[in-house]
């Protein structure tokens, strides 16, 4: 019996920075949205393959199946629902792409080319682990394998070949440079330092080196504040005591995964000067806290302008990554588009061997002279005429399928051959 064809459309559906404001995006990210969101998604019908990329700065599906209309409308209602939103509020701060452009898209994701700050490196770090949960719940098949596979390889070239992540630019470094720049320098000054994961090691990291002279750390896990407190000479915190230290800190940078805000108005002093940065989604602190007097707060969406320098600083390096990217999504263009002709020319084969197989038994009983070894010869010898004999269809075919034009010679191999499936009686 003939193995099912694999489902060769490619559809994502997604939102980012650039597309949704940061109410939205938290609002996504406030759900379980990876296995929770793949499973819905596979849920339905169309849906044979499904991967969520979900960060601070954007949530994307990417679905393989038959029915390309079938899977957009899918992800969009699960979008919808989770957003909290109608599906008309929400459609328009969604983009959809198909095929190679949804996979150049996710290698462009994975170079740090759609990053809030160009060439960042954690994102490579975040699609690795969303395509390892995906592959975990058995929700990756033949093509998002591929897809998520080519991804990182693209993400790891960049990164390698040229110079765009130079200078260790992440969303922790510019959150550091605009302190430094609101509070005219934070040498001396008292910093809190709110969550114990990558991005907050990066803060502690990067305020440290710029002269933060009394370093604080609050986290839920008190060996984890510890452990992050005393890699740069800091103290870590009751998380009790966290409403306390933000109030008396200079700066105070969050970057948890709470539900909902850890810092809120009603904790604050009025008058003091303070700065509070916020890196979560959802986020940490509460926008209400903008109205103390003396308060600062900048959110991601609020750091754009820091952003915006750091890009001109790596322009000269995004032609490059992005020749990367296009290579890349050619080869797996050409990939895909070879896929379509696997059937057509599996069939031939299968057709040619049953012939070679049959003809060898019929002539069986002629050969009762040849040797054992004599047989494999003869095997080995019909075997290998076979295959030269259908190498240049097959790779004609292939290259065929990567100019678009497979179609007519793949119907006609199984005309010609007497390939085609027999119509089932009515």
């Amino acid at each position: 019996m003939a193995e099912a064809a694999v489902p060769l459309n490619l559809v994502l559906v997604g939102t980012n920075h650039r597309s949704a404001p940061l109410g939205v995006r938290e609002r996504l990210a406030a759900h379980d949205h990876g296995r929770d969101l793949v499973d819905h998604v596979r849920a339905a019908e169309p849906v044979a393959e499904a991967v969520g990329l979900a960060t601070c700065n954007r949530c994307e599906l990417y679905l393989v199946g038959a029915d390309p209309e079938a899977m957009r409308d899918a992800a969009v209602e699960r979008l919808a629902e989770l957003s909290g939103h109608d599906r008309e509020r929400l459609e328009p701060m969604l983009y959809v792409r198909a095929g190679a452009e949804a996979a150049e898209h996710l290698f462009a994701v994975a170079a740090g080319l759609d990053s809030l700050v160009p060439g960042e490196a954690q994102i490579l770090a975040q699609i690795r682990d969303a395509y390892a949960s995906a592959f975990e719940w058995g929700s990756t098949g033949p093509v998002s394998n591929r897809l998520f596979h080519v991804a990182l390889e693209a993400g790891k070239r960049v990164r390698h070949e040229t110079a765009i992540g130079a200078g260790g630019g992440s969303v922790a470094s510019v959150a550091a440079e605009v302190a430094s720049e609101r509070l005219g320098g934070i040498d001396g000054a008292c910093v809190l330092v709110v969550g114990a994961g990558r991005v907050a090691e990066l803060v502690a990291a990067n305020l440290t080196a710029r002269g933060a002279g009394n370093l604080l750390v609050a986290n839920r896990d008190p060996d984890r504040a510890a452990a992050l407190a005393a890699r740069f000479g800091g103290t870590a915190i009751a998380w009790d005591d966290l409403a306390r230290a933000a109030d008396a800190a200079d700066v105070v940078v969050s970057s948890t995964a709470a539900p909902g805000h850890v810092i809120t108005a009603a904790g604050l002093t009025s008058g003091r000067t303070r700065l509070l940065v916020d890196l979560a989604v959802p986020r940490d602190v509460d926008p209400a806290a903008a109205e103390v007097e003396g308060t600062t707060v900048v959110d991601l969406d609020g750091l754009e302008a820091a952003v915006r320098r750091t890009l001109e600083l790596r322009l000269g390096e995004s032609g490059r990554a992005r020749a990367i990217v296009a290579e890349q999504a050619a080869e797996f263009r050409d990939w895909m588009a070879a896929l379509r002709v696997v059937p057509a020319i599996t069939s031939l084969r299968d057709h040619a061997e049953r012939i070679r197989a049959e003809e060898l038994r019929r002539m069986e009983q002629r050969w009762e002279t040849l040797s054992p070894a004599d047989r494999e010869r003869l095997d080995a010898m019909t075997r290998t005429m076979l295959n030269k004999l259908l190498h240049e269809p097959t790779v004609r075919l292939k290259q065929l399928a990567a100019a678009d034009r497979s179609g007519p010679y793949a119907e006609a191999v199984t005309e010609l051959f007497g390939l085609a499936a027999p119509t089932a009686p009515e």
